[in-house]
C-alpha cells in the first residue's frame, strides 16, 4: 500500500481518520490502514493543541484597524494577559518578546507603543535592556474618552466592565452615564458579533498566507440564532455570491479558510475540465 504524503502529514499532526477523510475526501478506512502501516496510535479526542507557541499567541489576539493587537484570551488576577503552552505558562508579552525576537526577554516586559493593552509583537519592548528602563516612562497619555464613545458601546451590547476595558475609563463612569440614559444592563457572556467579527476573531492566520479555522466544526453562530459555515462565508466574500455545493480549500492546506483559497463545485469542475484539455485524459 502506497500512502499518500498529505494523509501522513495529517496523521502525524494528530488528526483522526474521520477529520482527515473529510478533508482530503478519502475513505476514512483508507486512512486508518495507513496508520496501521506508519504504526500511529488513534488520534486522542478534544481540542488539537498548537504546533508552536506562536500559533497558540495568535489564536488569542485580534488585530485593530491600527496596527495593534488586542489579547482575547486568559487573564490572571494581576491583570496580566497569559496563556499555557509546552507545558508552562507564559506571559503573552514576554511570549510575544520571544516570538519576534527568538530569544527571551531579560526583565520585564511592556507595550513599547504608548496603548496600554496592546500585546502585538512587534510593539513589545524589554525593560530589562540597559538603557532601556530609564527611557522608558510608560504608555502615553491617553485621550479623554468621551461620552459619547460611552454610550455607542453601551448601545452595541458591551456589558459595562467591558467598555471600561476597552476605552481605558472608569466603570463607576460608565455605570453612572449607563443609568442616566436607562441603558439596560448587557447579559452575561459574550456580546453580539459580527459574523465577520467572529470570521476574523476565530480564523487563525499562518506565516505563509493561509487562514487555518482552529477546529473541524465550521459553523459561526449568527446574531439570529442560525449557523453559518466559515468555509461558506469565506467563499461569498471573495466571490460576491453564495457557493454552489460543497465548499472545500484548494491550496492544499488542511482547514484554510482564506477567501481567496476556497472553491466551490463548479470552480473544481472548471479546473478539471482545463487540466483534461491541457494534459488530456490523464490529468
Amino acid at each position: 500500500m502506497i500512502i499518500r504524503q498529505d494523509v501522513a502529514d495529517l496523521l502525524h499532526a494528530g488528526h483522526s481518520d474521520r477529520a482527515i477523510g473529510a478533508l482530503l475526501r478519502t475513505d476514512p478506512k483508507a486512512v486508518a490502514a495507513a496508520r496501521k502501516l506508519l504504526g500511529l496510535p488513534k488520534a486522542k479526542r478534544g481540542r488539537k493543541p498548537a504546533a508552536s507557541l506562536a500559533a497558540s499567541f495568535r489564536e488569542r489576539c485580534e488585530e485593530t484597524t491600527d496596527g495593534h493587537m488586542l489579547w482575547t484570551g486568559h487573564v490572571n488576577n494581576a491583570g496580566v494577559p497569559a496563556l499555557r503552552w509546552g507545558g508552562r505558562l507564559w506571559s503573552a508579552r514576554r511570549a510575544a518578546f520571544e516570538i519576534h525576537h527568538g530569544h527571551p526577554s531579560a526583565g520585564r516586559t511592556a507595550p513599547g507603543c504608548g496603548r496600554q493593552d496592546c500585546v502585538a509583537p512587534a510593539h513589545v519592548i524589554d525593560l530589562g535592556t540597559p538603557g532601556r528602563t530609564a527611557a522608558y516612562r510608560g504608555p502615553h497619555a491617553a485621550e479623554p474618552v468621551s461620552d459619547e464613545a460611552i454610550v455607542k458601546l453601551l448601545r452595541a451590547g458591551l456589558s459595562q466592565s467591558a467598555v471600561a476595558r476597552q476605552l481605558r475609563t472608569s466603570s463607576r463612569r460608565v455605570g453612572e452615564i449607563r443609568e442616566r440614559l436607562g441603558i439596560p444592563r448587557c447579559r452575561p457572556g459574550r456580546g453580539p458579533e459580527s459574523l465577520d467579527a467572529t470570521f476574523r476573531r476565530r480564523a487563525v492566520p499562518t506565516e505563509d498566507g493561509h487562514l487555518v479555522w482552529p477546529t473541524s466544526d465550521y459553523h459561526i453562530k449568527t446574531v439570529e440564532g442560525g449557523a453559518v459555515s466559515a468555509l461558506r462565508y469565506a467563499f461569498q466574500q471573495a466571490h460576491g455570491r453564495p457557493p454552489v455545493g460543497k465548499v472545500f480549500p484548494g491550496c492544499g492546506t488542511p482547514r484554510c479558510v482564506h477567501p481567496g483559497h476556497v472553491e466551490d463545485r463548479p470552480m473544481r469542475e472548471a479546473l478539471a475540465t482545463q487540466l483534461s484539455l491541457i494534459f488530456g485524459s490523464a490529468a
